[in-house]
């Protein structure tokens, strides 16, 4: 675990980020600004595994990586209270966020308080999701 990534584990590996591609349920947020790729499997760990994806035609390079910034500093802020949701169920999931209507067009300067309450929102559909399975 890389000291930036305290809470959370990075999901790593080509192979790995295909399978939550192939067999993940897919989640948007309500305001439409964020999506979500869910995996869960039933191992007896607690342990939560999450990449970002921008895709390159949402913007340049600048604006692609400061919006990964803002996405990993609201899911390391909300991330506590998940967490204690999970360590009820014992799985492993791993997780895929990515900007679903958001672009550099829509959004010229993108700020914390644009993307937090869609992060809040997926992580409370995800914490609903395992919780009625």
């Amino acid at each position: 675990m890389t000291k930036r990534f305290k809470n959370f584990e990075r999901l790593k590996g080509k192979s790995d980020i295909d399978v939550v591609y192939k067999k993940g349920k897919t989640i948007i947020s309500t305001d439409k600004k964020l999506k979500a790729i869910l995996l869960t499997s039933e191992r007896r760990i607690n342990k939560i595994r999450i990449t970002i994806t921008v895709s390159s035609k949402a913007g340049n390079s600048v604006w692609r990586n400061r919006t990964k910034r803002i996405i990993r500093e609201s899911i390391r802020q909300d991330i506590e209270f998940f967490k204690e949701q999970i360590d009820i169920n014992k799985r492993e999931l791993s997780i895929i966020f990515s900007p679903y209507r958001v672009t550099q067009r829509n959004f010229d300067r993108i700020f914390l308080k644009d993307i937090k309450p869609a992060v809040t929102d997926i992580l409370n559909k995800i914490t609903k999701t395992i919780i009625k399975n």
